[in-house]
């Protein structure tokens, strides 16, 4: 009688962890679904942000398109890309160098936000503390069990009962990549100027195309 008492109780406890492991994945992929729904069909968009690893505190700005066309302000630089040309001024110097654009790396912030949602899939979502914020981190792998464009782990961090991106954190190879997310807009209509580029007069120009 005690035997059948304690597989009863055995039984019940094991059907609990099911339910509560199909709610925490139902969790998981409403929320992939409504990141989907607002950032799926961005085809241009607009950032601010702060480095946090691997170095911290630097704070910039990202303007680019899905075509590869980006207008990257950091503390000291203004980095600028048109598709074909990589424009690297640095105002303390008075230099630009100019460069053919070759390849561009896969972890860069443009990249990863164009991609992030068909590149990967739900993997978790659990409950961090940033600071004095709750945030729900939703870890994403790559789909296929590959590494897409070199990142073996993704987690979008949002605000508990939101959507919008305040973290992203990305395990590319053996380096952590963190950005906190200031401001992000999406399909915003950019000037055609902003991704060229012409050297102020006195700037050293350094040609390596």
């Amino acid at each position: 009688m005690m035997l059948m008492k304690y597989n009863s109780i055995a039984l019940i406890f094991l059907f609990f962890m099911h339910i509560s492991g199909l709610i925490a994945q139902d969790s998981t992929d409403q929320l992939f679904a409504q990141l989907r729904k607002k950032y799926g069909s961005m085809n241009s968009l607009e950032v601010s942000f702060r480095s946090v690893e691997p170095i911290s505190g630097i704070d910039g700005s990202l303007k680019a398109l899905r075509s590869g066309k980006y207008h990257l302000s950091v503390s000291d630089r203004v980095i600028i890309c048109d598709g074909k040309t990589i424009w690297n001024y640095v105002p303390a110097r008075q230099n630009v160098t100019i460069n053919t654009l070759k390849s561009k790396p896969s972890s860069s912030l443009d990249i990863v936000l164009f991609t992030f949602l068909y590149n990967y899939q739900p993997k978790s979502l659990k409950d961090y503390t940033v600071g004095n914020s709750t945030y729900q981190g939703l870890e994403l792998v790559p789909k296929n069990g590959k590494t897409a464009m070199g990142i073996k782990s993704l987690t979008v961090f949002v605000k508990k009962g939101g959507s919008e991106i305040k973290r992203i954190r990305a395990i590319e190879g053996q380096q952590e990549l963190v950005w906190d997310i200031n401001k992000l807009k999406t399909n915003t209509s950019f000037s055609e100027s902003l991704f060229s580029f012409s050297p102020p007069k006195g700037a050293e120009i350094i040609d390596l195309r």
